[in-house]
């Protein structure tokens, strides 16, 4: 018996054994592992080079164990980048609530910034132009993104139609997402990072203008919606 047990003991206290985690939450464990090292192998070796075994190594299990979790391939990057778009969701969600006093705007570049130029917005674009021979896996994929990001615009347009129109919250929602999601794209040829932010700086303005028409009506305050005093260039 050891001093701290021989204490509990005369003191009539009866030690606290760690809980056994049930089977579920171990393969829980397990499958988040698994998912965690196939989005790692997915980003450094893109759809063409993804491996299961190389995932099973990352993962430090046996192959056989990891098929019994994901028998088939398609099993594995199907629920890889259900993982990713949850938690992209999560974090859109949460950043929408942390910055619920800043500009809205300016908010929402930051969120589709944080997608469209991250690693799993090009995975999810490796994947869909290169299963040209998996249309199954392609249709999937393209239906959990539709999904995953759909509530995230739906919850911009909401936001931001509380101080504009809906039919112009809904169109500052829709180009916002397209111009970063077109940078993104062009990214794969020419970055220019520069360009990029003037062309920002040039879209906000834009949105101002826009909406400085509705502002008489409204109420709006189009620093608190842009981050950019309205009247500085309404000429």
């Amino acid at each position: 018996m050891s001093k701290r047990d021989a204490t509990v003991a005369i003191e009539g206290k009866v030690p606290k054994r760690p809980q056994r985690r049930t089977q579920r939450e171990r393969s829980e464990t397990t499958k988040k592992q698994i998912l965690e090292a196939a989005a790692t192998v997915l980003r450094e070796h893109g759809y063409a080079g993804f491996r299961t075994e190389v995932v099973a190594q990352e993962t430090g299990l046996s192959r056989g164990a990891m098929l019994h979790h994901f028998p088939r391939k398609n099993d594995l990057l199907i629920a890889t980048h259900k993982e990713l778009y949850n938690r992209a969701l999560e974090e859109s969600l949460r950043v929408m609530k942390k910055n619920a006093k800043a500009n809205d705007v300016d908010a929402m570049i930051a969120d589709g910034e944080a997608f469209f130029l991250g690693g799993h917005f090009f995975s999810v674009l490796d994947v869909v132009l290169s299963a040209s021979t998996n249309p199954d896996l392609r249709d999937e994929i393209l239906n959990i993104s539709r999904n995953a990001r759909l509530p995230i615009e739906q919850a911009w347009r909401e936001r931001l139609s509380a101080s504009v129109p809906q039919a112009l919250a809904d169109d500052i929602v829709f180009m916002t997402f397209n111009m970063i999601r077109g940078y993104a794209m062009r990214t794969l040829w020419d970055e220019d990072s520069e360009r990029y932010k003037r062309m920002v700086s040039m879209w906000k303005q834009m949105v101002e203008l826009l909406c400085a028409q509705y502002g008489a009506n409204t109420g709006v305050s189009m620093r608190q919606l842009t981050g950019v005093n309205a009247r500085r260039n309404i000429g």
